[in-house]
C-alpha cells in the first residue's frame, strides 16, 4: 500500500516574501520553472495497494494530484486539472513489465473522484489548494477473482491557466489493487519429495499467492524457477541448483482453517491429477504457525504414498 519534498534555495529577499505569503502552507513546494505551475502525480509510475481478502470495508490513499506553484500568486489562483482513467496505460505497462493487469471493475471499489462516462475526472483547485488525493474504498475484497491481477491507470490530461503538466513520467500512474490473506507472501521453501530418483531435498524462494479468503497457491518465481504456479523437485545433491519440476500441471493450493490455522485441504489447479493433503508416515504438522509465520504442509498426488512432498515454508516478507 512516499512523498518526496524538494527544497530549493532562493535569494534571501524572494525567500522572505514567499515565506510571508504562504507561511500557512508548509508542505507546498515552490518551483522555479520559468514562472510555470507544474502539475504532477505523487507517487508517479506505480503504486501497490494491498488489502485483506476479507468481507469488510477497507480504505486506502492511492496517489496525490499536486499543483506545485512557483509563487504565492500562482498558488492562490483557482485552476482546473483534468485527470483521465485510461486503460491503455495498463496495456502499455503490461507490455513493458510482463504483467497481466486488467482494470479493476467499478463494482469492486469506490473512488473519491468518480470518472465521467468518457473517463475524465475534473478537479477544481480553489485558491491556495495545492493537492488532492485519490482515495479508494474496497467494500468486500473477499469477492475478488483471485485468478486476476487488478489495476487502474490514470494520466493528467490538461491543466488550466498558466499551469503545465510536469515532464519526466510524473503524469501517469498504474495503481495495482491486490487482495491478500495472512498466508500470502514470499517464503523460503525447504522440503523433500519421496519419489526415487527425485528424492533429493530442495531449497527455493517461493511465493504463496492468495486464491481465496484462507487459501494460497505455490508460485515459483524467476530467476530460481519457471516463473509460474507449480512446485520444485530435487534432482541432485545441490539443494539450490539441482532442481526441476513436473510442470504447471502439478500446482498445489493449500487451504487453511482461518481460526485454527490448520491445513484443511490441498488440491491441484493445474490439471486433473488429484492432489490431497497427506497425513501418513513422515507427514509434518500441516499447519500455519502465526508466531513464526511458518507453513508446514505435506501433500501427495494420485493418492500415492510414494508421491509425497513434505514442505516447510519460512516467511521472508510480502511479495
Amino acid at each position: 500500500m512516499k512523498t518526496l519534498i524538494n527544497t530549493i534555495k532562493l535569494a534571501v529577499g524572494v525567500l522572505i516574501l514567499a515565506g510571508l505569503a504562504v507561511s500557512c502552507l508548509p508542505k507546498q513546494e515552490t518551483m522555479g520553472d520559468a514562472g510555470q505551475t507544474l502539475v504532477k502525480l505523487s507517487p508517479a509510475g506505480f503504486k501497490l495497494i494491498a488489502v485483506d481478502a476479507a468481507a469488510i470495508p477497507q480504505y486506502a490513499s492511492a496517489f496525490e494530484i499536486r499543483k506545485d506553484a512557483n509563487n504565492a500568486a500562482a498558488l492562490n489562483t483557482p485552476s482546473i486539472v483534468i485527470l483521465r482513467k485510461d486503460d491503455a496505460i495498463l496495456t502499455k505497462y503490461n507490455a513493458a513489465e510482463g504483467t497481466s493487469f486488467i482494470p479493476l471493475p467499478s463494482s469492486l471499489m469506490n473512488t473519491s473522484f468518480v470518472p465521467a462516462a468518457d473517463g475524465t475526472i475534473t478537479l477544481n483547485y480553489a485558491a491556495g489548494e495545492f493537492s488532492k488525493s485519490m482515495d479508494y474504498t474496497i467494500p468486500n475484497a473477499s469477492i475478488f477473482d483471485f485468478t486476476k491481477q487488478y489495476a487502474l491507470g490514470y494520466r493528467i490530461e490538461s491543466v488550466s491557466g498558466s499551469g503545465i503538466i510536469a515532464k519526466g513520467g510524473v503524469d501517469t500512474i498504474v495503481v495495482q489493487v491486490l487482495a491478500k490473506n495472512k498466508y500470502d507472501g514470499k517464503y523460503l521453501l525447504k522440503g523433500v519429495h519421496n519419489r526415487v530418483p527425485y528424492n533429493f531435498p530442495y531449497k527455493q524462494i517461493m511465493e504463496m499467492h492468495t486464491t481465496g479468503a484462507s487459501s494460497v497457491a505455490f508460485y515459483w518465481p524467476a530467476p530460481d524457477g519457471p516463473n509460474s504456479v507449480g512446485h520444485p523437485i530435487g534432482t541432485g545433491p545441490d539443494i539450490v541448483n539441482d532442481v526441476s519440476w513436473y510442470g504447471a500441471g502439478i500446482a498445489p493450493v493449500v487451504v487453511f482453517d482461518p481460526v485454527t490455522n490448520l491445513v484443511t485441504n490441498v488440491y491441484n489447479t493445474g490439471s486433473a491429477t488429484p492432489i490431497t493433503k497427506f497425513t501418513g508416515a513422515g507427514a509434518n504438522s500441516n499447519k500455519y504457525d502465526p508466531a513464526t509465520k511458518t507453513i508446514y504442509v505435506t501433500w501427495n498426488y494420485n493418492n500415492n504414498p510414494l508421491r509425497v512432498f513434505t514442505d516447510t515454508l519460512s516467511y521472508i516478507g510480502p511479495r
